[in-house]
């Protein structure tokens, strides 16, 4: 099983899609490209902000996001 996932979407307050990542089926931040690609940014969900996630796969999840959004 994966520890994380990453689901695309396009949310209306954004003008570009977004990358939502959940680990350990938690919902922890969103990755978006408002700024363009080269400027993407991370906003973690409030009540992720309490949470303790392993840095090794939280890396991985913040890469495959960015992957899935270049596409």
């Amino acid at each position: 099983m994966k520890e994380y996932e990453i689901n695309i979407g396009s949310p209306i307050e954004y003008e570009e899609l977004v990358a939502y990542i959940r680990i350990y089926d938690k919902p922890i931040a969103l990755v978006q490209m408002e700024e363009g690609k080269d400027r993407m940014k991370v906003e973690f969900f409030e009540e992720s902000l309490n949470e303790k996630v392993d840095l090794t796969i939280f890396i991985e999840a913040l890469q495959e996001a960015k992957r899935e959004l270049e596409k």
